[in-house]
């Protein structure tokens, strides 16, 4: 197959997916969507040029794990609703009790964790 190269903005109106073949079988496997969410079988970095969210925003979502799982980071204390387990970096922290926090009962309960100075 071709590849193709564009010159300005791709659209779709169901998303696009990124696949594999395997080179015996032919068999094909789709490796990731981008749609409404995005979704992957490996490893996903998003960077953005945006400010931090107040409260918390995701800045990863683990796959294969509880729904919601993540690393979210904001600023101000957690408010954000999070699988059991996840982690919350927060930017304006200024002691060692309240840079990090992780989240206890899959919701909006969130418990600092003591940080080095």
């Amino acid at each position: 197959m071709a590849n193709t190269t564009f010159n300005g903005p791709v659209r779709s109106e169901n998303g696009f997916q990124t696949i594999s073949i395997n080179a015996t079988t032919g068999a094909v496997t789709v490796t990731g969507t981008i749609g409404a969410a995005i979704t992957a079988t490996s490893t996903i970095t998003a960077l953005s040029g945006s400010g931090l969210t107040a409260g918390g925003a995701a800045a990863f979502i683990g796959t294969n794990v509880a729904a919601g799982m993540g690393v979210y980071m904001g600023s101000g204390a957690p408010t954000i609703a999070a699988a059991k387990g996840s982690l919350y970096l927060r930017s304006d922290g200024s002691g060692t009790a309240d840079r990090a926090y992780i989240n206890t009962n899959g919701s909006t309960t969130w418990t600092a964790l003591t940080t080095a100075a």
